[in-house]
């Protein structure tokens, strides 16, 4: 799903919760990054190359270069130059798919400094008034950006043709 608020994700986790009688939310910046990294240590899940990427991620690549000559592109080519499939390309450690590149994630965290927040899985729920996204998407220009660490924002009305969202929840 794209193009979907920060507000509208959570209405989704919501009705989820409910149909489900599970507990379904958005995972926190720091729930996100954990997964993205499934344990690497490398710039990228894939490793230290921004080539890397197009092995597990749909990001600004030579695909998207053909019909946006002036991006800063992969060589590389993944056959996508907007949104691709779930699935598409190889998943990290951990079996997650796509937790790079394709479509910015919504994460529950109000966006703030690190430095003033707890080390533990720090939820910010109050502060600039805009959200945290994470993961990076095809359509930034430059593939870099689609890193674990890079974080970037929105107002929670706001939404995107290349922002999503993926659920959180306990698999007990």
């Amino acid at each position: 799903m794209v193009n979907v608020t920060w507000n509208d994700a959570n209405a989704f986790c919501r009705w989820l919760a409910q149909r489900s009688k599970k507990v379904m939310r958005l995972p926190t910046e720091a729930e996100w990054e954990y997964a993205a990294r499934a344990g690497s240590r490398t710039r990228f899940y894939s490793g230290d190359s921004p080539e890397s990427l197009v092995k597990v991620g749909n990001v600004a690549d030579g695909t998207a270069k053909k019909k946006f000559p002036d991006w800063h592109t992969t060589i590389a080519e993944d056959g996508y130059v907007f949104t691709a499939p779930v699935g598409q390309f190889l998943p990290n450690r951990f079996g997650l798919h796509d937790m790079l590149g394709n479509v910015w994630e919504w994460c529950q965290d109000w966006l703030g400094q690190y430095r003033i927040l707890s080390a533990k899985d720090p939820v910010r729920n109050e502060g600039s008034g805009v959200r945290v996204m994470r993961g990076g998407s095809w359509g930034k220009r430059i593939p870099q950006i689609s890193s674990s660490a890079l974080r970037f924002s929105g107002a929670p009305p706001s939404r995107d043709l290349d922002v999503g969202f993926r659920v959180a929840f306990r698999a007990d």
